[in-house]
This record gives structure tokens, C-alpha cells and sequence, in this order.
């Protein structure tokens, strides 16, 4: 999963496809420990959606814009741009997918 920042996003967000967003930080216990969970989903959804992540600290006005308040917080955009769902704290990959009312694809 590749790390974005704010222009990269917001060009991905425009692009007409499902875009999911793992904010984070390095410092951040929890986020290091959900990234395996997101990859799994990432993987388990194929490319119905593009999976990327966004270091907050790094991108701190993005995080202001979206009501980013506490990290690690999973967001998924729709073609449109929209926000659909977001996930705040640490959860496992299928708990993820309900949350943010992806379809995982069957194996």
C-alpha cells in the first residue's frame, strides 16, 4: 500500500474510483498494528478500490479538512469522491470491511 500525500490524494479522489484511506502516524502503536489488517483488505478486495495511506503529521491540513481527531482512522471515498464510511482505532480486516461497507471479494 502506497503512501500518498494530499496531492496525490486528492487527484486519486477525482479519478472515479473507490479510494480508501488509512491516516496515520509512525509514532502511533495502533496504526502500526491495524496497517496488516488493511492490507489484508486491500488485498481481499482487489480492485474494486484503491487502498492508499496518509501520514497525518505530514498532511496535517488534509487531516483538519477531513475531521481526522484521532488515528488510526480508515476512510472510504466513493467514485465520486464522497466519504461513504470511516473506521476510528484499531480493528480486524473483516470487522474493517463492514465498517466501511466494502465487498470482499470470495476466494
Amino acid at each position: 500500500m502506497n503512501a500518498v500525500d494530499t496531492t496525490q490524494f486528492n487527484e486519486l479522489r477525482g479519478s472515479g474510483k473507490a479510494v480508501v484511506v488509512d491516516f496515520y502516524a509512525d509514532w502511533c502503536g495502533p496504526c502500526r498494528a491495524i496497517a496488516p489488517e488493511v492490507e489484508a483488505l486491500a488485498e481481499a478486495v482487489g480492485d474494486a478500490a484503491t487502498f492508499v495511506k496518509i501520514d497525518t503529521d505530514a498532511n496535517i491540513e488534509l487531516a483538519r479538512e477531513l475531521g481526522i481527531l484521532s488515528i488510526p482512522t480508515v476512510i472510504h471515498f466513493g467514485p465520486d469522491g464522497s466519504e461513504v464510511a470511516r473506521s476510528t482505532g484499531l480493528r480486524r480486516s473483516a470487522m474493517l470491511a463492514d465498517a466501511l461497507g466494502l465487498t470482499v471479494n470470495a476466494a
